[in-house]
């Protein structure tokens, strides 16, 4: 195994840890696989989102609606998502659960866990893009997200996510995998 292969999560189809797999050998389309999803709100209300790299394996040059990633080995959906904020946006935050749900489409099969954060740039100090995986960031309502009149290419998975979070299909439940 290379020294800087992520190795990532695999779980069952009722999110139990059932082993793990190198990134490059996972097989995103049949395998479950844990995700962190981070809906980073502004001091407005809105969300900042993601335009993606073109060189990003899943969905090139889509906009992510939240920020996150897989969970690797070793890591809690928790300890992933405060990594993944400080990687792809450079700032840290209290973050909120709002509880897991399971997705899948064309390409990934995903136990999600979505929390929330408040940015404030005075706070927080001004963002710092991953440059290897995020291109830009854009702020929009939740509203203009789900009803898409530009026809913006969202990543399907953060959509997923937003929709769950929107639509109060998911809670934080006590016996919520950590």
């Amino acid at each position: 195994m290379l020294a800087n292969d992520e190795v990532i999560i695999l779980v069952d189809k009722n999110n139990k840890i059932i082993g793990d797999v190198p990134r490059r050998l996972m097989n995103f389309g049949r395998d479950y696989h844990r995700v962190t999803y981070i809906l980073v709100f502004n001091k407005l209300g809105n969300l900042i989102i993601q335009k993606r790299t073109d060189n990003k394996a899943f969905c090139p040059g889509y906009y992510g609606i939240t920020t996150g990633g897989v969970v690797e080995k070793g890591e809690s959906y928790i300890d992933s998502a405060h990594r993944e904020l400080q990687e792809e946006l450079g700032f840290d935050a209290h973050l909120e659960s709002q509880g897991t749900f399971v997705t899948e489409g064309e390409g990934f099969r995903i136990w999600g866990k979505i929390y929330t954060c408040l940015y404030d740039e005075a706070l927080h100090g001004k963002l710092t893009l991953q440059p290897k995986e995020v291109a830009s960031v854009h702020e929009m309502s939740v509203e203009q997200i789900l009803k898409n009149p530009d026809g913006l290419l969202f990543t399907p998975d953060s959509v997923s996510a937003l929709e769950h979070y929107a639509n109060k299909l998911v809670s934080a439940q006590s016996d919520d995998p950590l």
